[in-house]
């Protein structure tokens, strides 16, 4: 009898922490928050600071940016934040959207919370892929628009091109009206859940009432809601 009930206890511990271990890591694997600016906006550059104050708690600052008219664009090699980082965009005045673009090689690996420190509209582009792990969280008071293709394109024309930056000269003060897909996107996946009043899992990417979410891989985008363990406490 002693030794059932040891064993059951060890068989219970052993599956909390598997599914303690599925909660922390999402995917099975981590992110650390890193964020590389890129040259390809030259003096306009993007700059990324360790902020202690961002709605009450530390995070880290993007700010810099070409700047042309409403639009802040932001171009970086790559963009990854890690289970538990905040990282924020900066609002400077009379800015309504934020563009933003990844130019290097890998995806990126959004696990922790990704916001913009005020109302603007965040276009976020990677046309290697973007993985949106467990804990994933938006702060956007706008509307967001996640995408793997390879530009935004504006009505002149223009390009906001990932694949082929164009310098801070070309970028346009139009608003952007449709993407650009190359012959093999990367795709879109998300873990990101949380509960809802009834105790269910929902996705746990959202905006404020009123404006849009959008995820567009050009292949597929996959949302995946993890499995609820075998125990559960009481």
């Amino acid at each position: 009898m002693i030794q059932d009930l040891r064993r059951g206890f060890w068989k219970l511990l052993s599956v909390l922490v598997v599914c303690n271990a599925i909660m922390t890591t999402g995917f099975g694997n981590s992110a650390s928050a890193q964020i590389v600016p890129d040259d390809t906006l030259g003096n306009e550059k993007s700059q990324v600071t360790n902020n202690p104050n961002i709605r009450g708690l530390p995070a880290q600052l993007i700010e810099g940016g070409a700047t042309r008219g409403v639009n802040l664009f932001q171009s970086f090699s790559q963009f990854n934040v890690g289970n538990g980082e905040r990282v924020y965009f900066a609002n400077p005045a009379g800015i309504e959207n934020i563009l933003s673009r990844v130019t290097g090689n890998d995806p990126s690996r959004i696990f922790g919370l990704l916001g913009v420190n005020g109302n603007e509209n965040l276009f976020f582009i990677n046309p290697n892929g973007i993985i949106f792990g467990q804990n994933a969280r938006l702060d956007v008071a706008g509307s967001f628009v996640g995408t793997t293709a390879n530009s935004l394109l504006f009505p002149n024309g223009l390009q906001f091109s990932a694949t082929n930056p164009q310098s801070a000269s070309l970028l346009t003060i139009n608003i952007p009206i449709g993407l650009q897909f190359g012959s093999q996107p990367g795709r879109i996946t998300s873990q990101a859940v949380s509960r809802d009043s009834q105790g269910n899992f929902v996705d746990g990417l959202g905006v404020t009432s009123g404006n849009t979410l959008v995820q567009h891989g050009g292949n597929r985008v996959t949302i995946k809601q993890p499995k609820p363990c075998p125990y559960k406490s009481t």
